[in-house]
């Protein structure tokens, strides 16, 4: 492109397949973390115990619910990327096809 400006799709490409992973990883903590339920036990016999049980349970639970999110934002994010590049490689052929260009 003009000025020096350019995009490199196959970075673009690699950066979405990093993001991906990033969310793998964070899907499987969560799936680990989800699996750590606690019984009512666990929490002795405090005058409070039921409390501390229901808190943890709110926790696991939200906390469950932001990797999630994560997992969510960064597979976007990896789509964009990918649909960025391919925008980029569009545009280009297309320019080069205007001018002429790669034949």
């Amino acid at each position: 492109m003009s000025g020096g400006f350019n995009v490199e799709q196959s970075a673009l490409h690699a950066y979405a397949k990093a993001v991906e992973a990033a969310a793998g990883r964070i899907d499987a903590i969560r799936g680990r973390t989800q699996q750590l339920e606690l019984t009512q036990q666990a929490f002795g016999k405090l005058p409070q115990s039921d409390d501390l049980k229901a808190d943890y349970d709110t926790q696991r639970q939200e906390s469950g619910n932001d990797l999630m999110d994560a997992v969510e934002t960064l597979n976007s994010t990896a789509e964009a990327l990918r649909d960025s590049a391919d925008a980029y490689e569009v545009t280009e052929n297309e320019n080069r096809d205007i001018v002429g260009g790669g034949r």
